[in-house]
């Protein structure tokens, strides 16, 4: 072997793998702060369990998942066969201890089977299954076929190796006679000539070293990043319920002295936080959130990946603007280019994609802010909801209905009435009812029946009747809820 061209083909590969990767993760870097740091041993099970483990992987869908995870564990324990091929390219005659190589080399070979097996099924769902959810994919076509290429390659070497070697070195012979793959294959070379058996000897370790630095360097530029980013995002997912709204700084934005400080939420790429590009970047595009999407099944265009997919080329493509850090500098909205109105409007947010994906990527809170800009900011929104805002506007709920109204639905409870600090400091409880079940029928219903729970239980309490406010609840369900599939109409106010 060669020390020299084994330390070249390192070096140019760490290099290369670094600059690419850092093209993503510079974007990341740049981006706006956000804590994701609690609790870290609940993070660290996640990562075990969900990461290590593939556990949502399989759950979700056990024959893919089951191929899934066969790759990845492999893929996990073979790294330390690579180490040693590493080793064998500095010294030839290098060998595990006798006590861990001969266990380590038939290991080897099962999990080399084992993930065979997974890639050809693999093939087999994408060229000859093809269900719906997962598009043509050259990409992931490529990295099978290196996969396969690095295991027979693999199996070629052992039985080049174990010919060549088994009989001069103790440690080779050793492994040859557990390496039940290898062992069987070297029987099978024995008689090639000696000068063939050793050109084919250097030939197929080069090939494999190669394939394998290749793979390293070709990892950053698809979605097979997600094997470098995959673990430490399922570390940061959000770990609280997925339709919590973002709080926005009214009195800063109310303070704000030009349109360069008037914003609420996500305008462009540069308002995203750090989070929201990690996730871009390690979607796997296995498409399990076009299957949970209610809204992607009636045929509109919303999916986690394709909202991931796009996103990610447009950071790309905006990488100098955002690693540049200048707020004043002009950067395209996303909604329009990147995320298109129809697709930011139909997520009714339920959800089922977050729940769905198997390394729990994230967009409710991007869209969230997205449209906190659009209507805050911008006064764009669906014609649908034009009416709803209307109605808080001049009835502080979202029918309409007059304000003095809101406590006519305890009419014959004998329910107390708040009116002063003193009525609410002898109470156990303040009951605020929303404006769902002070005006509709189905909500007055279940206030009825809680205040005769909190009756039969003897809970002093009391309500806030007319002089009870609304806390937009209702508007935030709607804007959650709007799924128009018509373009959204702008209506500034």
């Amino acid at each position: 072997m060669s020390p020299v061209g084994i330390s070249l083909l390192m070096a140019l590969a760490f290099a290369g793998f670094g600059v690419l990767a850092w093209r993503k993760l510079g974007i990341v870097v740049a981006l706006q702060p956000e804590p994701r740091r609690d609790e870290p041993w609940r993070r660290l099970r996640s990562v075990l369990v969900d990461g290590l483990l593939q556990r949502r992987m399989v759950r979700g869908e056990w024959r893919a998942g089951l191929m899934h995870a066969v790759i990845f564990l492999g893929f996990l324990s073979l790294l330390l066969r690579k180490l040693q091929l590493i080793a064998i390219g500095y010294d030839e005659s290098f060998a595990f201890p006798d006590a861990f190589g001969g266990p380590f080399a038939a290991f080897k070979d099962g999990v080399e089977l084992a993930v065979t097996g997974a890639v050809l099924y693999a093939l087999w769902r994408r060229l000859v299954v093809k269900p719906a959810r997962l598009e043509p994919n050259r990409e992931a076509l490529l990295v099978l076929g290196l996969i396969l290429a690095i295991i027979l390659t693999d199996f070629a070497f052992d039985a080049l190796r174990f010919a060549r070697l088994a009989d001069a070195v103790p440690g080779v012979a050793h492994e040859r006679d557990f390496a039940f793959v290898g062992g069987a294959l070297a029987t099978a070379v024995q008689g090639v000539s000696p000068p063939a058996a050793s050109a084919a000897y250097h030939g197929v370790y080069w090939v494999q070293m190669a394939v394998v630095f290749g793979f390293l360097v070709l990892l950053p530029w698809g979605e097979h990043f997600h094997i470098v980013t995959a673990l430490p995002t399922l570390y940061f997912r959000r770990g609280r319920p997925a339709n919590r709204v973002p709080g926005v700084d009214l009195d800063r934005l109310m303070e704000a002295s030009d349109e360069v400080d008037m914003k609420a939420g996500v305008r462009t790429a540069r308002d995203l936080t750090w989070k929201d590009a990690l996730d871009a970047f390690t979607c796997t595009e296995c498409g399990r959130c076009k299957t949970a999407c209610p809204t992607h099944l009636t045929g509109k265009p919303l999916s986690l990946k394709g909202v991931h997919d796009r996103l990610k080329h447009h950071l790309v493509e905006q990488r100098e603007a955002i690693v540049a850090g200048d707020p004043l500098g002009d950067m395209p909205p996303l909604v329009g280019p990147v995320i298109g109105e129809d697709t930011l409007w139909a997520c009714t947010t339920c959800g089922f994609c977050e729940t769905a994906c198997p390394i729990e990527l994230e967009h409710l809170d991007e869209f969230y802010r997205l449209r906190q800009q659009r209507v805050m900011i911008e006064g764009a929104f669906p014609h649908e909801l034009k009416k709803v805002f209307e109605a808080y506007e001049s009835q502080g709920n979202a029918w309409g209905l007059p304000a003095r109204e809101r406590g006519d639905w305890a009419s014959g409870l004998d329910v107390p009435v708040v009116r002063s600090a003193d009525d609410a400091a002898a109470l156990d409880v303040l009951f605020y009812v929303g404006s769902a079940m002070s005006y509709d029928p189905r909500g007055q219903k279940i206030a009825r029946a809680f205040v005769r729970v909190l009756q039969a239980a003897g809970v002093r309490f009391g309500i806030l009747g007319d002089a009870e406010g609304s806390t937009g609840e209702c508007a935030a369900s709607a804007t959650r809820c709007c799924s128009s599939s018509s373009p959204a109409r702008s209506s500034r106010r």
